[in-house]
């Protein structure tokens, strides 16, 4: 059975640089790339800077719009 590929039409509305510290002084640089796709609200992913790729960042916005889409959102009355 051959395995379909869905695509999503995704607007890049910004990249930046941040300087993040996961170990008392060692920063790592990392890119945030802010997203949004149709049906979703803008939603941001990271990748450190030095592994950052065109194509790293397509797959990784991939794999979090389909997180996204399997959450249910919850509704209640207040």
């Amino acid at each position: 059975m051959s395995e379909q590929r869905r695509k999503y039409n995704v607007t890049v509305l910004n990249r930046d640089k941040v300087p993040t510290y996961p170990k008392v002084g060692e920063a790592v640089i990392m890119t945030l790339i802010t997203y949004i796709a149709a049906g979703l609200p803008p939603h941001t992913v990271r990748i450190p800077k030095d592994k950052w790729t065109t194509e790293l960042e397509r797959i990784t916005i991939k794999e979090s719009i389909e997180s996204r889409l399997k959450e249910r959102p919850e509704t209640y009355k207040v």
